[in-house]
């Protein structure tokens, strides 16, 4: 990687002579370097929401989005929350990582809290 990044900064170097020479010398080249990263604004801070505090008798959300073997890990969860709070109730989706403003607002409106999982 050290060589790779040693070369292409050899050839930023250099690449203005060779313009110059292949436009005969008669006209002088300028190049602009910039930071392909750019400056980039920190997202936003969203503070945690704030944890349920007792599960029985709750419904819970969990999200999966398809993962491979994910659904083996889910299986093994929901049934750990069910034999640890018997009167908890879950209702699963799936779908993208993003799952979208609208989806969450849909999903908040019927469950109590979300467990959600990406894989990985």
């Amino acid at each position: 990687m050290k060589k790779l990044i040693q070369g292409m900064a050899v050839g930023v170097l250099l690449l203005p002579g060779l313009l110059a020479f292949a436009a005969g010398g008669k006209d002088s080249v300028t190049l602009e370097v910039l930071n392909p990263r750019g400056i980039i604004p920190p997202p936003p801070f969203n503070a945690p929401s704030e944890r349920v505090g007792d599960l029985d008798g709750k419904t819970v959300g969990i999200y999966w989005i398809g993962k491979a073997g994910g659904d083996n890990f889910w299986d093994g969860i929901e049934a750990l929350m069910h034999e640890r709070y018997p009167n908890t109730k879950t209702k699963r989706y799936q779908g993208p990582f993003d799952l979208g403003d609208e989806r969450a607002a849909q999903i908040v409106k019927e469950v109590d809290t979300v467990l959600y999982g990406v894989g990985d």
